[in-house]
């Protein structure tokens, strides 16, 4: 696995129903819920997210199906997070493919408030190149871009076999959670070590202004 945040054991786990993080159902890396719980939580439920954050770094996967499906997806999540292993091992037990396909598009927002604050597409597949000082114009302009109550984040999103993404830290908590252009450069940067992902995320050439 090609990127360092995701090679120890996840911190913390949580679910989400209907993409309401700020809801989110979460746990310590090594106190996680008995499967009466997590039944009792799905509630026969048709769709459930799950993420798991290493650090301050997080990959998520949603799954969609009948009730029986979602519990036995959500199920396999909670047993994959307790063998404790890197995030490799959760992709081969949810039968996600390695990181080696072109995301779909990246955003960027605020951790466990991606709906209530807003998130801003900043790439997508198939658009021309945008250069980093206009990207990073249009993140300081944004909702999440203005917000200093939550940890900002960049997700690369990817839709298949599952719809699934990574997330990775673009601001400090020490400075009041707002954007770091450093940490959002990092972020590109490691992302785009990936074969075929697109030179729009390129961005170790590209002006970068300071940090808000």
């Amino acid at each position: 696995m090609w990127l360092p945040q995701f090679r120890s054991a996840p911190t913390r786990i949580q679910f989400a129903k209907d993409g309401a993080w700020e809801q989110a159902w979460a746990f310590a890396g090594g106190g996680l819920p008995p499967r009466s719980d997590l039944r009792a939580y799905l509630a026969g439920r048709t769709e459930i997210a799950f993420e798991a954050f290493f650090g301050r770094s997080f990959f998520g996967v949603r799954f969609v199906g009948e009730p029986a499906e979602v519990e036995a997806f959500a199920a396999r999540c909670l047993d994959t997070a307790e063998v404790r292993g890197p995030l490799e091992v959760f992709r081969r037990r949810l039968g996600l493919p390695l990181l080696d396909e072109m995301p779909a598009f990246a955003e960027v927002g605020c951790v466990n408030a991606w709906r209530s604050v807003g998130a801003i597409r900043i790439w997508e597949r198939g658009q021309p190149a945008m250069d980093f000082g206009t990207m990073w114009s249009a993140a300081l302009r944004s909702a999440a871009g203005r917000d200093t109550s939550h940890a900002k984040a960049i997700e690369f999103a990817y839709e298949s076999p599952l719809p699934h993404w990574l997330g990775l830290p673009v601001s400090e908590p020490h400075e009041r959670n707002h954007l770091s252009a450093a940490l959002l450069r990092d972020a590109l940067n490691l992302v785009t070590q990936a074969p075929d992902v697109p030179v729009v995320a390129r961005c170790s050439s590209w002006g970068c202004t300071t940090a808000a």
